[in-house]
């Protein structure tokens, strides 16, 4: 086995098989061609996204806002227990101080 003999046999040049030229000529402008596929379901399928991701921030941001809501609540309520605890010890200070 000559491993140079072989390279050469097998990077010989050989004509093309028939008809070869003439495949990829129709090859080619059969992709040149616009695609005849209706593109208005890109247009759909967009707005559907469009109005899911739109959909989802709303709900999120509703979430937040009634996050933001209870929050305030919260803090309110514990502003108003440490006024009745500090009322409760100022109470219970002056009865023993009688």
């Amino acid at each position: 086995m000559n491993l140079e003999h072989d390279l050469k046999r097998a990077l010989r040049r050989e004509p093309p098989p028939a008809g070869f030229a003439g495949r990829v000529m129709q090859r080619i402008e059969r992709d040149r061609r616009p695609h005849a596929r209706p593109i208005w379901w890109r247009a759909a399928a967009a707005s559907v996204i469009l109005a899911a991701a739109l959909g989802g921030y709303r709900l999120h941001e509703v979430r937040r806002q009634e996050g933001e809501r209870a929050k305030e609540q919260v803090l309110r309520a514990m502003s108003i227990a440490s006024e009745k605890v500090r009322y409760a010890q100022q109470q219970v200070r002056e009865i023993g101080s009688h």
